[in-house]
């Protein structure tokens, strides 16, 4: 199970304006950096008329809220890394992501006809080259970790060739056999009715919680964490990713047009499904619970965290 030893609960306190500031400032910072991170190919003395770049372009910069970069910081800003340090980082973390999306959008995954209010990729691009820039993406994600401990900038932003490596075991733990990949399979062959409670957890935490707690992950080694304080992260992150997923499964099945997602693939196994709206809600608190449990060791210097998992905990879309 995903869990801490169970914490009391409390009311949940309004976003603050320290909280909404930073995520609002990762925000702009990650779609400012985004489009510098791809490469003009005309400027690499590419073909102009290579469609790939225009495919990845679109499925990378789509309007997004931005809430991993925002984990990555929340989760170096808990042991002050520099910042600048998190930018590349968090930038690599949301490629995973939009790679993602892109694939679970697929005409043999969800059959989603839009992402975010827009055609999805593979409406616009067509399925060859979805597949194609969710790989280029993926690819991207690593290499970007590993330039900047291969090529230091004078910003601060540079990484030490440990923490690189470390970095990017992560990441990769987070999108293959033990997280995005498996999770979406997983997704993919469990009918409904065949879903039970435990299997719904670990299509769960593999298909949104492990790319949470690659986020957390590297923002906290970014930091110099120490193994303890790395477990207690691990473990709040789990936790919010598993509750992020429940929330979007409540969010689609309310209300979908708030999702800005059309699919047209039969019904997906998950806990709303399974256990109904009202015990979906009361196993989102009782896992934010859990999540705000894992940073007692911190102190009040978990307080953003806290306050971050609440606000995923109540949103609305």
């Amino acid at each position: 199970m995903l869990h801490c030893p169970r914490a009391a609960s409390s009311a949940d306190p309004a976003l603050s304006d320290a909280l909404q500031k930073l995520l609002v400032s990762v925000q702009q910072a990650v779609d400012a950096r985004l489009p510098g991170l791809l490469a003009a190919p005309e400027a690499e003395g590419g073909e102009p008329l290579d469609p790939l770049p225009a495919a990845v372009r679109d499925a990378l910069l789509s309007p997004g809220k931005r809430f991993r970069p925002g984990l990555v910081y929340l989760a170096g800003e808990l042991f002050e890394a520099p910042a600048a340090r998190l930018l590349d980082p968090a930038c690599a973390v949301e490629m995973i992501h939009a790679a993602s999306l892109a694939l679970d959008d697929l005409p043999s995954m969800d059959d989603a006809l839009t992402r975010r209010g827009r055609p999805a990729l593979h409406v616009s691009h067509g399925e060859d080259l979805a597949i194609l820039a969710a790989v280029a993406l993926v690819v991207r994600a690593f290499g970007l970790i590993a330039e900047q401990a291969l090529h230091p900038l004078r910003d601060g932003t540079a990484l030490s060739s440990t923490a690189a490596l470390d970095a990017v075991a992560r990441l990769a733990e987070a999108s293959g056999l033990a997280g995005l990949a498996s999770g979406q399979a997983l997704d993919l062959r469990t009918a409904p009715e065949e879903a039970s409670f435990d299997r719904l957890e670990t299509i769960h935490a593999r298909k949104t919680g492990a790319l949470f707690v690659a986020a957390a992950e590297l923002g906290a080694v970014l930091g110099q964490a120490r193994q303890k304080e790395l477990a207690a992260v691990r473990s709040y992150a789990r936790n919010v990713g598993l509750a992020f997923q429940i929330v979007d499964d409540l969010l689609e099945k309310r209300s979908p047009q708030e999702t800005g997602k059309e699919a047209r693939r039969g019904p997906a196994p998950t806990f709303a499904r399974h256990i109904g709206e009202e015990g979906s809600r009361r196993l989102v608190a009782e896992l934010t619970d859990h999540a705000v449990e894992a940073l007692a060791p911190f102190g009040k210097r978990g307080a953003r965290l806290s306050e971050f998992a609440r606000m995923l905990q109540e949103r609305t879309r």
